[in-house]
C-alpha cells in the first residue's frame, strides 16, 4: 500500500464537521469484506486497487472490532450493525443469534423497498447459511476468492444490482496456515492478490453504461486481525481492522487514533522510549549459534531470566534450546501451560525423562514481565515471576540436555512454535541464583554489584533498536541473529485513544445511510454512518475530540503554536525519549512553545479538568 496517514486529515475532518458532499435518493452499495486483514499488514502490500479506492474515500487503519474477534461475531457486527449481546452470535456455529431482532442492512433495505436487487458472494459459506441467504434476492457460496471474483463481475457487467454483499476468504486462510504478519510472504501474497480481484471488481463497476447516475459508494473492511496464527483474542494486533468508504459523491480524509496519555516513568523494568524487539510468529527469531559456552551437560547448575511483553499464551517456544514438538525431546524451553496458558511454564528432557512447572498467570497483560528459573541438576528447578517465587519441580533424573543446534529466542531449534510479543533481557548465569538475588535484580539494570556477577555467562539486552545482530554484553562470543522479529518503540510509552477512528458496527450504518433508510432509533444500531446520507444525525455532528487543539506548524524546525486551547487548559510538553521538557498554563486560546532541540517526535499533552488530548509534533 506504501501510503503515508497523516494525523492531520482527520483532525480536519473532525474539526470541521465535513464527511461527504451530498447525494440524491438514488443510491447504490456495494461492500467488499476481506476476511482477516490486518491494516499495518495491508500496508505493507502492493495494493493499486485499494490504493485508489483509498485515493477517493475516508480510510482509517485504526478501525476497531473491540468485540468478539472470530469471524461468526464479526461478520454478524458488520452485516447487522450491532455488537454480540444483540445479535447473539458469540462464535463460528451461530448458536445463540437473534437475526430476528437485529436483522441485517440486506433484511432492512428489502422491508424497505422489496424492488431493490440485493446479492452476497462468499467464500465463507457460514454468511449467507446465517447471515445472508434466506434475506438476499440471491445468494451464492462460491468455492474459491477467484469464483466471487467472477460472480460480482458477472453481475455487475450483465445486472441490475442495487445492493452487493462479496466476501473473500484466503488472506485469512494463509494467516492460520502461515502466520498475520508482514514478514510471511504467502500473508502479503495473499493480500495483493485479493487486491487484484478488487481491480477486476471495480473495473466491472466503473464500466456500467449508467455508472455516473447510479451513485455508488465503496465499503471495505475486514471482520478482525490476527496474530501469530490465529484469531479471536483481545490484543490490538486482532482487534484492529481497517474501514473504507469510497465513491464519488465522498470527500477523502484519513482517520487515526489519537494519543491518549504518556506513562510516567513505567514500574514493569523498561525505560520509557526504549527500543524493544517484536516477534509476531512466522518463525521469528533469534539466533544464538552453537558453542562450548552454552553447553550444559548433564551436570551443570545454571539459571535463566528473560523479560516478556505480550498479549498472548499458545504454546509456543519463548526462549529455549529444543524441538518442541515434545518434552521428552533434549533441551530446555520457557513457554505456557498446554495448550495456551495463562500461566507460563518451563520444560526441560533428555530424550527419556522430562520434567515440567508452571509459573504464575497473569503475565499476558500487554506489560512487562520477568521469567526467571534456576536449574539445580541433582535437585529441583525452581520458577519465579516477577522476581517472586512460583513453582519448583525435581529434575534429578533428567540427564544431558544439549543439543548441538545453538540457542534461540521466540521460536524452537526449527524455527515453530513461534512466540507473539516482546523480549528483552535474557540472562544466562551458571550456577543457581538465589531467591533474594533473583528477587532484588529482576527489575535493575545489570552491573557489577550483583552477587553472583562472576557467574554472569551472557547478557542480551536486547536494546539495539536497529540492525540484525544482538550483542552479549557479558562478554566476547553468542552474539545473536535476528531472523524476522522486528525493532519498534514500545507502545506502553504512550495509550491510545480510538474514539475517532470507525469500528465494525459502523459498516452497516453507513450503508444504510448512503441508501437512504431511515435508521430508526428503536433499532438500537450500535454503529454510526461515516457518509453523509439522508440520516440527520452524521459522524460530523459528533463532538468526538474533547479538546480541538491544532499544532502550527507541523513539522517544524523551531517554535510552534499550539491553537484552540480552553482559557483552563495546562500544557506538558515531552520530548522523543519522553523526557519533560516545558509545561505552561498559558490562559488563553494560543501559546507558542520554545524551539527545541532534536529531531523526532514530541508529545504534547493538554489538560482541562477531566478532558484531555494528546498531540504529536514532529520536528524535522
Amino acid at each position: 500500500m506504501k501510503r503515508a496517514f497523516h494525523l492531520a486529515l482527520a483532525c480536519l475532518l473532525l474539526i470541521t464537521g465535513t464527511s461527504v458532499l451530498g447525494q440524491s435518493e438514488d443510491a447504490r452499495v456495494l461492500i467488499i469484506g476481506i476476511d482477516g486483514t490486518r491494516p499495518d499488514c495491508l500496508e505493507a502490500a502492493e495494493t493499486p486497487a485499494l490504493d485508489a479506492l483509498i485515493a477517493d474515500g475516508i480510510y482509517s487503519p485504526d478501525a476497531l472490532n473491540n468485540d468478539i474477534t472470530y469471524s461468526g461475531p464479526g461478520w454478524s457486527a458488520m452485516i447487522c450493525g450491532v455488537w454480540s449481546d444483540a445479535h447473539g452470535v458469540t462464535s463460528n456455529n451461530f448458536v445463540g443469534s437473534n437475526f430476528e431482532g437485529f436483522p441485517s442492512f440486506m433484511q432492512r433495505l428489502e422491508l424497505e423497498n422489496p424492488e431493490l436487487n440485493t446479492h452476497s458472494f462468499c467464500h465463507w459459506a457460514p454468511i449467507n447459511d446465517y447471515i445472508l441467504g434466506e434475506v438476499v434476492d440471491e445468494a451464492i457460496n462460491s468455492p474459491t476468492d477467484a469464483a466471487v471474483r467472477d460472480a460480482a463481475v458477472s453481475l455487475l457487467e450483465g445486472g441490475d444490482p442495487h445492493a452487493v454483499f462479496l466476501h473473500f476468504d484466503d488472506v485469512d486462510i494463509n494467516g492460520h496456515g502461515y502466520g498475520f504478519s508482514a514478514a510471511v510472504p504467502q500473508y502479503i501474497g495473499a493480500i495483493e492478490t485479493t487486491d487484484g480481484f478488487v481491480a477486476e471488481v471495480m473495473q466491472a463497476l466503473t464500466n456500467r453504461p449508467n455508472y455516473a447516475a447510479e451513485n455508488w459508494l465503496v465499503l471495505v473492511s475486514t471482520d478482525h486481525g490476527g496474530i501469530g496464527y490465529n484469531h479471536g483474542g483481545t490484543s490490538i494486533e486482532e482487534e484492529t481492522m481497517f474501514f473504507l468508504a469510497s465513491g464519488p459523491s465522498v470527500e477523502p480524509a484519513v482517520l487515526v487514533k489519537d494519543t491518549l496519555d504518556i506513562l510516567p516513568a513505567p514500574e514493569n523494568c523498561i525505560a520509557p522510549g526504549a527500543a524493544e524487539l517484536r516477534f509476531e510468529g512466522g518463525g521469528d527469531a533469534v539466533v544464538i549459534e552453537d558453542s562450548p559456552a552454552l553447553q550444559l551437560g548433564a551436570d551443570q547448575d545454571f539459571t535463566l531470566e528473560v523479560r516478556i511483553r505480550t498479549q498472548a499464551t499458545p504454546d509456543v517456544a519463548i526462549i529455549g534450546n529444543k524441538d518442541w514438538n515434545t518434552g521428552l525431546n533434549p533441551g530446555f524451553v520457557f513457554s505456557f501451560e498446554y495448550p495456551s496458558g495463562p500461566a507460563w511454564k518451563v520444560n526441560i528432557g533428555d530424550g527419556d525423562e522430562r520434567a515440567d512447572a508452571n509459573g504464575s498467570s497473569g503475565v499476558a497483560d500487554g506489560q512487562w514481565h520477568t521469567l526467571s528459573c534456576s536449574f539445580d541438576r541433582d535437585g529441583m528447578m525452581r520458577l519465579y515471576t516477577d522476581g517472586v517465587f512460583s513453582a519448583e519441580e525435581d529434575i534429578s533424573e533428567v540427564g544431558d540436555i544439549d543439543v548441538g543446534s545453538g540457542w534461540f529466542f521466540g521460536s524452537d531449534i526449527l524455527g515453530a512454535y513461534s512466540y507473539t510479543g516482546a523480549l528483552s533481557e535474557v540472562r544466562f548465569w551458571h550456577g543457581v541464583l538465589s531467591e533474594e538475588a533473583i528477587s532484588a535484580w529482576h527489575c535493575s539494570p545489570l552491573d557489577a554489584a550483583h552477587p553472583n556477577w562472576a557467574s554472569l555467562q551472557a547478557h542480551w539486552a536486547l536494546t539495539e533498536g536497529a540492525g540484525a545482530e544482538v550483542a552479549n554484553s557479558a562478554g566476547s562470543g553468542l552474539v545473536g541473529t535476528v531472523q524476522g522479529a522486528e525493532w519498534d518503540q514500545p507502545e506502553g510509552v504512550i495509550t491510545f485513544d480510538y474514539s475517532n477512528t470507525p469500528r465494525i458496527v459502523d459498516v452497516a450504518a453507513t450503508a444504510l445511510d448512503h441508501m437512504c433508510l431511515t435508521i430508526e432509533p428503536d433499532w438500537n444500531l450500535d454503529g454510526i454512518s461515516w457518509v453523509d446520507g439522508c440520516n440527520t444525525t452524521h459522524v460530523g455532528d459528533l463532538d468526538r475530540s474533547t479538546i480541538k487543539a491544532s499544532l502550527f506548524p507541523n513539522p517544524g524546525t523551531g517554535d510552534f503554536q499550539i491553537t484552540g486551547l480552553p482559557p483552563h487548559a495546562s500544557i506538558e510538553v515531552f520530548d522523543p525519549t519522553g523526557r519533560p521538557i516545558h509545561s505552561a498554563q498559558p490562559g488563553s486560546s494560543t501559546h507558542t512553545v520554545p524551539h527545541t532541540a532534536g529531531s523526532g517526535v514530541y508529545l504534547i499533552r493538554i489538560v482541562d479538568g477531566a478532558q484531555r488530548r494528546t498531540l504529536r509534533w514532529i520536528r524535522q
